[in-house]
């Protein structure tokens, strides 16, 4: 049979990293993958908001808008993971992710909101010692967290992925892990910056700049409070 000259080229294509990742998670177990990951960041959060008004960290004012924004993360956790059931049973992919970018921008906001409550009782701990730093430490692995589950969901629904993953000499990118992620925003914790996965969705810039200016900021209040808690 002659070939098929006039075949579309982006069917011929193979398909990318963050499309076999895509493709994982919308069908069979892949899909639970998606009710665990908005599982865990609620749960996440609720520990840590539990941990902090039970060992009062943070002042009352602060503490009335953090319980306030919970109470209505917990809503939206019930009404995300009662959507994301039946779309599962549907099988319908686009409201699947749908469901969890509402729910991921919610987080995102509940990190915001944690990191500014650390700003506004920065000057409340004072010779409480190191051990005092550990809120401090649990919302920068609260910001690591959410953010690499953004950068999964920014990648799975970008056209193309949002990130060029790179190989070996003469082999294909492999689909990338949960761990890719992690390392990825974990890094930008920490150097401010990505790593050796090219960023080429302006979406995944921006979210990139606000948790480089989050971790700013955090690194700011742990300085600031490891002074003022050893002297």
């Amino acid at each position: 049979m002659p070939a098929d000259h006039g075949a579309n080229p982006s069917r011929l294509a193979a398909p990318g990293p963050a499309d076999r990742l895509r493709q994982r998670l919308t069908e069979g177990r892949g899909r639970l993958v998606v009710i665990a990951a908005v599982v865990l960041v609620w749960l996440m959060d609720w520990l840590l908001v539990y941990r902090l008004e039970s060992h009062r960290e943070i002042g009352a004012d602060v503490r009335t808008l953090v319980t306030r924004l919970e109470e209505i993360g917990s809503v939206v956790f019930v009404v995300v993971t009662i959507g994301l059931v039946v779309t599962l049973a549907r099988g319908r992919r686009e409201a699947l992710f749908r469901w969890a970018l509402a729910y991921l921008l919610f987080a995102v906001l509940q990190v915001v909101c944690n990191v500014f409550s650390m700003v506004a009782t920065a000057a409340n701990h004072q010779g409480e010692g190191l051990v005092g730093l550990w809120d401090v430490g649990a919302v920068y692995m609260q910001s690591v967290l959410v953010f690499m589950f953004v950068y999964v969901f920014l990648d799975v629904t970008t056209p193309g992925g949002a990130f060029v993953w790179p190989s070996r000499e003469g082999e294909p990118p492999s689909t990338p892990h949960l761990i890719d992620y992690l390392f990825i925003s974990l890094n930008v914790n920490s150097t401010y910056g990505p790593t050796s996965e090219a960023l080429v969705s302006r979406s995944a810039k921006l979210v990139m700049s606000l948790q480089v200016l989050l971790a700013m900021v955090m690194l700011t209040v742990l300085i600031a409070r490891a002074v003022g808690s050893t002297s």
